[in-house]
């Protein structure tokens, strides 16, 4: 059975460079939108539920009114969350994920838990590499 699946995933395989980007461009859209530092603060006050515009704000310390309303702006455009606009004076605006939005949170708590794991060695890593470009560098001297 393992043959079946592993023949068929190849036989997916991007062949080439136009294939490979027909597959990667729609991925690389999700994700830079998802991945984006805001992005991530916003879905995971949202898990809770709804929120004002104003609980966002004080929620994610750090971001400007600015930035918060362009994220908001772009998840919703993508259908993350939705905007619900209560006719009252002042107007009441909450912000909620949709189901495809709920949808990220196993994903978005999948990735935390492997960075919680491998902090430690990406944090290794960087230094081995710093190490090795400055001795590169002395070298080159």
């Amino acid at each position: 059975m393992e043959t079946d699946v592993t023949q068929t995933s190849q036989q997916q395989r991007p062949k080439n460079f136009i294939e490979c980007r027909r597959v990667a461009v729609p991925v690389i859209e999700v994700l830079s939108r998802i991945g984006s530092k805001w992005t991530v603060y916003v879905i995971m006050a949202l898990v809770t539920g709804p929120m004002r515009f104003s609980e966002l704000k004080r929620h994610i310390e750090g971001i400007s009114q600015k930035m918060l309303t362009a994220t908001l702006r772009d998840l919703e455009e993508d259908g993350f969350i939705t905007r619900k606009v209560t006719p009252t004076i002042p107007p009441r605006v909450d912000y909620e994920l949709t189901e495809m939005g709920q949808e990220l949170k196993g994903p978005l708590a999948s990735i935390g838990e492997w960075a919680a794991r491998n902090s430690g060695r990406v944090a290794e890593a960087r230094e081995r590499y710093a190490t090795a470009e400055a001795e590169r560098r002395a070298q080159a001297w």
